[in-house]
């Protein structure tokens, strides 16, 4: 039996291995290759060669025009020659290619080769056959006579000849040979030859030569003999041109742009070239014939512009030509269309992109026929138009295989390319399969690639233990391939040990499928689990440690090596050298520690691991930087001839002490010691020079710095003195002030000038004066630089000056600073009289007049007038006053309607202020009242209950108020209903509404002034309607007493609401019989809701349990809530020992008067301190304007400490002292008593007047008297 399992075992396992030995073989065997070219496979033409587009052939020789194309089947040719058919029987084909044996200008023309099969026509692009060519000269013998020194022309009368010919010239002094061209003999564009200025040795026979290198043809010119006639002296003449290229010249894009200018005059010319706005390009651009030719190759789209040549022999002005360069191209590709293989049902798309100046026009050819006359085919699209085109197949059949032809055309030429479509359909294959046997290490990654081809293109998935795999996460798929080919590369990246096992490459496209398979080992990988830095930066002299912590599988050893690279390349560092400055940060560690660290450490360390399998390294660059070293040989010389202010510093450059010099710190030091070092300016570590503009008459010294991350250099040695010569002074004095001081003097003041800046000896300032109109200048010299202001004492009040202050030295006075300004002013001696006040229309507006001010007495000039302002029964004064310019009326707003104020006004000059006038008392008319207070609306189901407080600034006798109501519909009130309420103690109003309806409540106070008070709005929605919810009762809704019970009804938060309600009540049965027995309730009164929500249930007995129901009323019905049973008071509760007698309460009466007397004392010493509460103070002030008294202390409470800034003994302003100052004996507590006669709500526990700091929305005035005066400041 033993036996027999163990047969079987090797049996299935031999079974096993032959099958997938199977299939291994079958995943590497290689399929047909899907190129469109074997023995199945099927393309359109497509042409491979042909000849140039410009073909020049010499008579009577034999010449074949190329065409080669490829395709499957193969491709067979016709031509056309101007767009007729070639007669092949006379012209035989070679190949595609067209053979002329013996071709003449009959056979000129325009080809083109048409290469066709089943699949498509390919066409090639136009050839231009043309025949070479050269014409003789026909010119006979001519002399030409000159005076030396002329400029002269030869001329050379052009022949015609393809391909263009070479031309130059001979003469009879060396037969045969080019004649020696220069500057001053050149031959022009049309071949002239031409003499600047002709010379005696010039006189010899000319001709002009012609040679045609294809034909090997040369032709000469008849001899032209140059006489030349000699004189003593040549008069110099001045450069002219006498050769220019047009105005306008075109040039191509990458071709050559080659223009000319020659000239004449005596000495030769020489020419120059420029561009106007612009440098020349050098390295395309070259200059021939000794410069009259400008030559720029490759031209580009900035090459256009205007050049100019300029001639110039040293004889008079230059003369010079400009020519206008526009850059054009010839068409040209930047997309040319690319073959298409498509498969059945997919879609494909050939596209062209043609570029040129102008843009050139596409157009497509299908199979040689302009897309417009071609057969309509419903799943084609062509795109045609400037400078791109397309062609799309869509859902694409056999039948669309053809061939495409983009044609690019503008009016300098054309390009044409083809490219085709070729649908096929081919099962798929393999056609290369992944790895049989992958192995690698954990975190590394795996990568299988398979390939499949066919048509439709194949699509390959990937699939691992039974799932599909997809992107995402570990797994990348990416596919590439063309239109029948794809392959697929799983990317697998931070390989685990769970990675391992069979992967599946599954290639499939509908007409089959195939599988390959590769068998995965992952094993674990070697890691530095702590690398090091990738910068490791260092002061000299520290320690650096440098980590590299490796783990790494077991059963494969590894080693660890360190080196370093400090610029002689690597080197393995030796960690166990005794006394050395490397070593391991510790025993048994990996990291690396360099002890002591120098400059020359700086450099790469890296660290390696290294297994069987595997091997890692990381490193980190390692910088030790110092300061950097102090610059040398700091050299200043003057640049410039006439001025030695002008000089230039340099300096040779130091270490960097490995950390980049970022700048270079110039700075000097002079002969004034009070200046010490000054940094004049810092320099970029690009350079080491630097110009200097330095000031007269100074001895400088300098010294560089050099700046680098650690800090700043040890400064270099100190340069030679420089001295500067003594200047005169150029610079008048900036930042002149003239200021008025007192009455008829000026003060005029100005910066210092150090003798740094006085250019030379003698320094002095110079301050002059005069009235205006006047001659003679008052004159006064200062000649200690430190005295800066001088007061100038006209003797006049508000006398204008012309002022001006210059500098001076021995070499003479700089330029003058001219300013014009008035001595002081005196104080205004009169106050405006006869003052008059007036209300204007709007509310809270007054106009202030008064008399003519007489003139002397402003004793300087009338700047404004100031109006003085207060209520008159106000505490505080002190306000900013209204002011009021000369000539205009004066008006003061602001002010609190139906207040009574005090007006004073002054006169303001320039500097002083005069006397305040006698004081006008006004009263303003009532204004509009200000918006009521604490508006609230109460909404119900039909009714609103609307609520409101008197208007806190009334500003007059409030008589009524108007309220409107309406119905808000979107943006839009309708039914709009005004109701006037007389009376100004009537502050609510009911209001009859509809359910479920939002409202707009608008109200505002009336008082005797014309127009509306400001308006207070609210809106609110109303229930829905309907019969009322059900009662429900809630904890505390029930209070009972002894002879009745209070009934508090709670308004549901939703759903109709109720207008008012009622109790039904009976005696409660001790066993519940008679609970719903609607027989025997007895009906209390009913309450309105917007009245109250309390009702009373009297007339019980006491000591007796009743059952109670609340019942909810509106205008729809009324419902009834739950039974609830409730016990009046009495019986046993009312024999209970009373709650005085009880212990509780009598030791708690104990706590709280102990707490009384302890508060009681606390306030009696806090009074005694003084001055906290200073009711006495604010008394006093509401004698004068309370518009003066702040809300609040920002600066704290000063009154803590009543001797502050009070030596006189006087009392600070906010201590107490009496109301009345009139009444004799009069106390803090007087004041105190008087208003708690009063109105006692407008003080605090403290006794504090919460009057003054209240919120004005909070104190409504009573009937028509205006307590809030005082609130005129809160506005």
């Amino acid at each position: 039996m033993y036996t027999r399992h163990l047969l079987c075992a090797a049996v299935c396992t031999l079974f096993i291995l032959i099958t997938h030995a199977q299939q291994d073989a079958t995943a590497l065997s290689p399929g047909p290759a899907l190129n469109g070219e074997d023995d199945d496979g099927t393309s359109p033409p497509k042409i491979m060669t042909q000849s140039d587009p410009y073909l020049v052939f010499i008579p009577k020789a034999p010449v074949e025009i190329v065409c080669q194309a490829v395709g499957i089947p193969e491709p067979e040719y016709r031509w056309e020659k101007d767009g007729e058919d070639v007669d092949l029987s006379k012209y035989p084909l070679r190949g595609g290619n067209l053979y002329l044996a013996k071709p003449s200008y009959r056979e000129e023309g325009i080809y083109r080769c048409f290469a066709h099969n089943q699949y498509g026509v390919a066409i090639s692009s136009k050839i231009e056959f043309v025949m070479a060519f050269t014409d003789s000269f026909s010119d006979e013998q001519t002399i030409h006579t000159f005076t030396r020194g002329d400029a002269a022309t030869i001329p050379c009368n052009n022949r015609e000849s393809v391909p263009k010919p070479s031309v130059f010239w001979t003469d009879d002094s060396n037969p045969g040979q080019k004649i020696v061209l220069n500057n001053r003999v050149s031959v022009d564009p049309e071949n002239n030859l031409r003499f600047s200025n002709i010379a005696l040795e010039d006189m010899k026979n000319y001709q002009c030569n012609i040679k045609n290198d294809l034909l090997r043809v040369q032709h000469l010119s008849s001899i032209k003999e140059v006489v030349v006639r000699n004189v003593e002296n040549v008069v110099g003449r001045p450069a002219s041109l006498v050769y220019t290229p047009p105005s306008t010249v075109d040039a191509f894009r990458t071709k050559e742009l080659r223009v000319k200018c020659m000239a004449e005059g005596f000495p030769t010319p020489s020419i120059t070239w420029s561009k106007e706005g612009e440098e020349l390009p050098a390295e395309r651009t070259d200059y021939e014939s000794y410069g009259q030719t400008l030559v720029i190759k490759d031209i580009i789209a900035t090459d256009a512009g205007t050049y100019t040549c300029s001639a110039s022999n040293g004889e008079g002005t230059p003369t010079k030509f400009s020519t206008t360069v526009v850059v054009k191209a010839f068409p040209y590709w930047e997309n040319k269309p690319e073959d298409v293989n498509v498969v059945i049902n997919d879609s494909g798309e050939l596209d062209c992109q043609v570029a040129g100046v102008p843009l050139p026009a596409v157009t497509w050819l299908i199979n040689g026929v302009p897309s417009g006359e071609a057969e309509p085919n419903p799943r084609r699209t062509i795109t045609e138009g400037a400078g791109s085109g397309r062609v799309s197949i869509v859902d694409a059949v056999p039948e669309d295989s053809a061939v495409f032809q983009c044609v690019g055309m503008n009016e300098y030429g054309e390009v044409s390319a083809s490219g085709f479509v070729n649908v096929q359909s081919i099962p798929a294959e393999i056609s290369d399969a992944p790895q049989a046997n992958f192995i690698t290490v954990e975190q590394k990654s795996i990568e299988l690639v398979c390939a499949g081809q066919g048509s439709p293109k194949p699509v390959v998935s990937w699939i691992f233990k039974g799932e599909k795999l997809e992107t995402g996460g570990k797994y990348d798929i990416v596919e590439d391939g063309n239109s029948a080919l794809t392959s697929s590369t799983l990317l697998v990246t931070g390989a685990v040990v769970d990675d391992s096992g069979e992967y599946t490459c599954s290639v499939s496209n509908g007409f089959g499928e195939v599988p390959a398979y590769s068998r995965v080992t992952v094993r674990m990988g070697t890691k530095i689990i702590i690398g090091p830095q990738k910068t490791i930066t260092v002061v000299e002299d520290q320690d650096a440690v440098i980590s590299c912590e490796i783990e790494h599988d077991a059963a494969l050893p590894v080693e660890v090596t360190w080196t370093r690279d400090i610029g002689d390349g690597p080197q393995v560092l030796d960690l166990k050298v005794s006394g050395g400055r490397f070593k391991p940060e510790r025993p048994g560690s990996d990291n690396l520690k360099v002890l002591e660290t120098k400059v020359q450490d700086t450099g790469r360390y890296t660290c390696k691991a290294v297994t069987s399998m595997d091997e890692v390294e990381d490193y980190a660059e390692l910088s030790v930087q110092t300061l950097a070293a102090a610059p040398s040989n700091v050299v200043v010389t003057q640049r410039a001839d006439d001025s030695d202010t002008m000089a230039a510093l340099e300096w040779d450059v130091g270490d960097d002490g490995n950390s980049p010099i970022t700048n270079f710190i110039i700075s000097y030091e002079t002969d004034w010691s009070d200046l010490g070092w000054q940094e004049m300016k810092t320099i970029p570590a690009a350079s080491t020079k630097t110009s200097l503009d330095l000031s007269p008459w100074v001895t400088y010294r300098f010294r560089v710095v050099a700046v680098n991350a650690i800090g700043n250099s040890e400064p270099s040695s100190l340069s030679q003195d420089y001295v500067t010569s003594a200047a005169a002074l150029t610079e008048a004095p900036e930042n002149v002030v003239m200021e008025p001081t007192d009455p008829g003097k000026m003060r005029v003041e100005w910066p210092e000038v150090h003798p740094y800046d006085q250019n030379g000896p003698g320094f002095k300032y110079v301050i002059r004066w005069r009235e205006p109109g006047t001659e003679e200048w008052l004159t006064e010299e200062i000649d200690d630089y430190q005295t800066t202001s001088y007061v100038i004492d006209s003797g006049s009040n508000y006398k204008e000056l012309e002022v001006e202050v210059m500098y001076k030295n021995d070499l003479g006075p700089g330029p003058a600073s001219s300013e014009t300004g008035f001595t002081g002013e005196g104080t205004p001696t009169d106050s405006p009289k006869n003052i008059q006040v007036s209300a204007e229309d709007t509310p809270g507006v007054v106009v202030v007049t008064w008399d003519e001010i007489p003139p002397e007495s402003i004793n300087g000039k009338l700047q404004a007038f100031l109006v003085y302002y207060s209520m008159a029964d106000a505490q505080a004064q002190g306000q900013e006053p209204a002011e009021c310019p000369p000539n205009a009326d004066c008006r003061v707003s602001g002010l609190t309607p139906f207040q009574t104020y005090s007006f004073q006004v002054s006169v303001k000059n320039g500097q002083k202020e005069g006397p305040k006038s006698d004081a006008v008392v006004f009263q303003l008319p009532e204004g509009p009242a200000g918006p009521v207070l604490d508006l609230k609306v109460r909404a119900l189901s039909d009714r609103l209950y609307v609520t409101w407080g008197a208007p806190a600034l009334p500003n007059g006798v409030i008589s009524g108020y108007n309220l409107s109501y309406s119905e808000v519909d979107g943006d839009t009130l309708v039914d709009t209903q005004v109701k006037e309420i007389k009376g100004k103690d009537t502050t609510s109003f009911k209001i009859s509404a509809k359910p479920s309806t939002s409202y707009r409540i608008e109200i505002f106070a009336i008082n005797g002034a014309e127009g509306a008070g400001d308006k207070e709005e609210k809106e609110v929605d109303t229930r829905p309607g309907g019969v009322p919810l059900e009662p429900v009762f809630g904890e505390g809704q029930l209070s009972p007493g002894l002879e009745q019970i209070n009934v508090t009804f709670v308004q549901t938060s939703s759903g109709p609401a109720a207008n008012s309600f009622y109790v039904l009540f009976k005696e409660a049965k001790p066993d519940n019989s008679t609970d719903d027995d609607e027989a025997d309730f007895v009906k209390s009164g009913s309450m309105d809701l917007l009245d109250s929500s309390l009702l009373i249930v009297k007339g019980l007995k006491r000591n007796t349990e009743y059952v109670m129901q609340i019942v909810a009323v509106n205008d729809d019905g009324s419902t009834k809530g739950p039974n609830q049973r409730e016990k009046t008071l009495g019986g046993e509760a009312a024999v209970a020992p009373p709650i005085y007698v009880r212990g509780w309460f009598i030791a708690l009466l104990i706590i709280i008067v102990a707490l009384l007397c302890i508060l009681l004392v606390l306030c009696i010493l806090k009074s005694q301190r003084g001055g906290k509460y200073n009711v006495s103070d604010k008394e006093q002030q509401r004698k004068g304007d309370i518009e003066s008294t702040p809300l609040k202390d920002d600066g704290g409470f000063e009154e803590f400490d009543p001797n502050k800034d009070n030596p006189d003994g006087e009392l600070p302003r906010g201590s107490q002292g009496s109301l009345r100052d009139s009444e004799p004996g009069s106390s803090d507590t007087d004041s105190l008593k008087e208003y708690a006669d009063g109105e006692l709500g407008k003080f605090n526990e403290e006794g504090s007047f919460i009057g003054q700091y209240g919120d004005k929305k909070q104190r409504p005035a009573d009937d028509g008297e205006q307590g809030g005066a005082a609130y005129s400041t809160f506005v």
